[in-house]
């Protein structure tokens, strides 16, 4: 028995259904046919750092360690997370140890990568120039071969077909890499492969569905020839970290905290942004340099738009003019600000508060931490879109409520999901708006319920539709598919209600492990790290 795992990220079957009724997603409506599917939940936020390592390790980010894109780092800055903030044994990690042969390629998050039984290949985040494969024959091989780990500079294609062009080469190149790896290790067990090319396709041009379409149909015809060469023996499951929709406008967080007089700003920044994100992938060049010495932002330009009533000339132009600029010539005044937007762009968001004795130059004390944080809740959910009426934000968590483990402490202090997750959070502040309208028309976002799609010889083969499977799900169900035992720490359960009941796999019990006191030590240990 194998299992075959090809990750779509991203994928929506409000995408997914139309295009199957229409005929034009022959493979994909084959396994719903002849498997089982239904929405897959995603985590809080719906993000891809914290959704894959949820994935690969079946456990709340409170027992993993990673919230967001992005972390603490020196004073005030933020890091992007890496495999090494991952403080949980991964799915592939438990089969390698258990004598299983793997083959893991393009996950998330899975940078540098890990020594494992089989290959792995590390994907999104992984630095321009670096080692991405283990083991390094592995690495040396794709590496004669052309193989990228990352999508280099999306915003460069200026039309619709030009990022179709690409995603489809980048598609085809990661799926001949399976291919070839399959026969490399022709003895495997699991294998896993991410498509990221829906993320970035539905991001960028959510309105051009019949482009989203042909690519679509392209991986089709690659799960297809993946599934083929995998061979009949194999159990497979589609899925994605989270599904999609349209973006209908930016909620402007700082602003909300700045009118509420939580937050206060000074006029001589000098990182062109409010929290700057230590990040590889986009380094300044000396026209963004220039650009912040000369006052020049997108905060400027956005409101010179809009007071000339240009926006809607910019919004038409804004893909064909790639030009990096700062975002801002304000700071936050460190030393008056009582809470901060501190997460990555996304229709949810995170709230630190400035605590004393925590944050480099916190000042709210620990008695009025919990009177804020309720404050900020408060009216997050009272926030309306003085445009429409509406409210903004749907739902705002305490991080204890929604989190549980050791590393919930590292947790920001607030998470909110905006309204149906059509809002974008950000850090900007234009004029003296709440909202404002996207400067790029017709972008998707994320959403709460992504795809789960599961066929093969153990699975039922009604094409009924199952409820309620989460992303923690998947690891646990992988493992009682290898007649393995299950960490008893992990949050996620085995779905049963996938498998025939002539199964062996149906017949046979749920094993579940206890934790060693010598894993208790070790968790220890990578909890101080």
């Amino acid at each position: 028995m194998r299992v075959l795992v090809i990750g779509l990220d991203g994928a929506t079957f409000d995408l997914i259904k139309p295009f199957v009724a229409l005929g034009r997603l022959p493979t994909i409506e084959k396994l719903m046919r002849e498997g089982v599917y239904g929405d897959l939940i995603s985590t809080i936020p719906p993000v891809t750092s914290p959704a894959w390592p949820s994935f690969m390790t079946g456990k709340n980010p409170g027992k993993h360690g990673v919230f967001d894109f992005v972390g603490k780092g020196r004073g005030y800055d933020r890091t992007i997370k890496t495999a090494k903030d991952i403080k949980a044994k991964t799915l592939w990690r438990m089969l390698s140890d258990a004598g299983k042969t793997c083959i893991v390629v393009n996950v998330p998050v899975t940078y540098p990568p890990e020594k494992i039984k089989g290959c792995i290949v590390s994907g999104m985040l992984t630095p321009p120039g670096a080692c991405y494969a283990y083991p390094f024959e592995v690495y040396e091989e794709l590496r004669k071969m052309g193989y990228k780990p990352e999508i280099e500079d999306i915003e460069k294609y200026s039309s619709p077909k030009e990022l179709l062009h690409c995603l489809v080469e980048v598609a085809s190149m990661r799926t001949r890499t399976v291919l070839y790896l399959m026969d490399k290790f022709n003895r495997w067990d699991f294998c896993m492969l991410v498509f990221r090319g829906t993320d970035i396709i539905q991001h960028n041009i959510w309105q051009h569905k019949d482009i989203i379409l042909q690519f679509y149909q392209k991986i089709d015809r690659l799960i297809k020839d993946l599934i083929n060469r995998a061979g009949n023996d194999t159990n497979t499951i589609l899925m994605s970290d989270h599904g999609f929709g349209p973006v209908h406008k930016f909620f402007h967080v700082n602003y909300f905290l700045y009118k509420l007089g939580l937050l206060k700003l000074k006029s001589n920044g000098t990182s062109g942004d409010y929290l700057t994100i230590k990040d590889y992938r986009h380094p300044k060049s000396n026209f963004w340099k220039i650009m912040l010495r000369m006052g020049i932002t997108k905060e400027k330009v956005y409101d010179l738009a809009k007071k000339t009533n240009i926006l809607p000339l910019l919004q038409k132009i804004s893909r064909k003019i790639n030009v990096q600029i700062p975002k801002t010539k304000r700071a936050i005044d460190w030393k008056k600000t009582k809470a901060f937007f501190s997460s990555s762009i996304g229709p949810s968001a995170a709230i630190e508060i400035n605590m004393e004795g925590r944050e480099p130059e916190g000042i709210v004390k620990k008695e009025e931490y919990h009177k804020i944080r309720e404050l900020i809740i408060k009216e997050l959910l009272r926030v309306k879109d003085p445009e429409n009426g509406r409210n903004i934000v749907q739902d705002a968590f305490r991080r204890e409520n929604i989190y549980h483990g050791p590393y919930v402490s590292k947790a920001p202090d607030i998470i909110f999901l905006t309204h149906n997750l059509e809002y974008i959070a950000t850090d900007r502040i234009y004029g003296d708006n709440l909202v404002s309208e996207p400067v790029r028309k017709g972008r998707g976002t994320h959403r709460m319920n992504g795809i789960f799609i599961a066929q093969g010889p153990d699975i039922k083969d009604t094409g009924e539709s199952i409820e309620r499977a989460r992303i923690i799900d998947l690891a646990p169900t992988i493992l009682h598919m290898f007649n393995l035992e299950i960490p008893e720490d992990m949050d996620g359960k085995v779905l049963t209600n996938i498998f025939k009941p002539s199964s062996p796999i149906a017949k046979r019990p749920i094993k579940y492990r206890k934790i060693t006191e010598e894993e208790k030590i070790k968790e220890k240990i990578r909890e101080i790290r």
